[in-house]
């Protein structure tokens, strides 16, 4: 691994020897040599990845150019970025290895391709399911969020655990439905709960009183240890579940009893 010296200048504090490989550390001070070493390994790995964060990629693009972060950094010989762009146009690792037009370039086709991926879903409504799965998730949403507390995507995300393309759809969703509202006292992206919605989600508790909001939507269980898969579903599923679950599982083993002792007849024939 190759260590490069950084001399120290009037415009740089604070600037330490470190090795390419230097993970850096994106909690430090922005503008700090820790916090762009890190930034850089974001921003390069963002801009390699086809289905990455526009947002996030523009966050840490504009965080670098903004604090200077490049400043601490250093090129292939071993001294400091002059510019924003000398740092863009530097060949990895030591810069992203793109004119700055490019990387606006690969910016704008990331957004239209991330675009058309939302207006493709939101044209196949019945891969979301129906009604029950519509109230499973704002149920969700509503134990998690007060009366009248703001609402973003973000929210949204964090709350059922998917991606920001598929929190904007159930956005835009519940929003057509009328289960949640604009905030006018908020900036355009902040919405709140409406009464109606608070109203569908306690008559829809109530008639499905083992209905807890804290289930998990999907159950990932281990393939290859049996017993583990059997703890999860014991822990997960309520008793009727487990009954019904292994009537269908009976059946189906008996069904492939059926059809092996079928195929070994017809074998047998031959």
């Amino acid at each position: 691994m190759m260590i490069y010296r950084t001399p120290v200048k009037s415009n740089v504090s604070k600037v330490r020897t470190v090795t390419v490989g230097d993970p850096g550390n994106l909690a430090a001070p922005p503008g700090s040599q820790p916090w762009a070493i890190a930034v850089r390994l974001q921003i390069q790995s963002l801009l390699k990845d086809n289905a990455s964060s526009v947002k996030h990629l523009r966050t840490w693009l504009k965080g670098i150019e903004e604090h200077a972060g490049y400043r601490q950094l250093i090129d292939e010989n071993g001294q400091p970025f002059p510019s924003y762009g000398s740092f863009c146009n530097a060949k990895p690792p030591w810069g992203l290895g793109y004119p700055p037009e490019v990387i606006d370039q690969i910016l704008k086709e990331l957004e239209s391709v991330q675009a058309k991926q939302i207006q493709g879903e939101e044209q196949q409504p019945n891969s979301w399911g129906n009604l029950e799965g519509y109230l499973q998730r704002f149920s969700k949403l509503a134990k998690n969020c007060a009366d009248n507390q703001p609402i973003n995507v973000s929210k949204i995300g964090e709350v059922l655990h998917i991606v920001s393309s598929k929190a904007h759809i159930w956005r835009k969703r519940w929003l057509d439905l009328g289960w949640i509202e604009p905030v006018s006292s908020k900036r355009d992206g902040y919405y709140q709960i409406t009464q109606e919605g608070r109203r569908l989600v306690q008559n829809w508790l109530e008639k499905e009183p083992s209905n807890d909001t804290n289930y998990k939507l999907w159950l990932t269980i281990p393939r290859c240890n049996s017993k583990k898969a059997a703890e999860e579903l014991i822990k997960s599923l309520d008793v009727d579940q487990l009954r019904e679950l292994y009537n269908h599982i009976g059946k189906s083993l008996n069904q492939q009893s059926i059809d092996s002792t079928n195929c070994q007849d017809e074998t047998s024939h031959c």
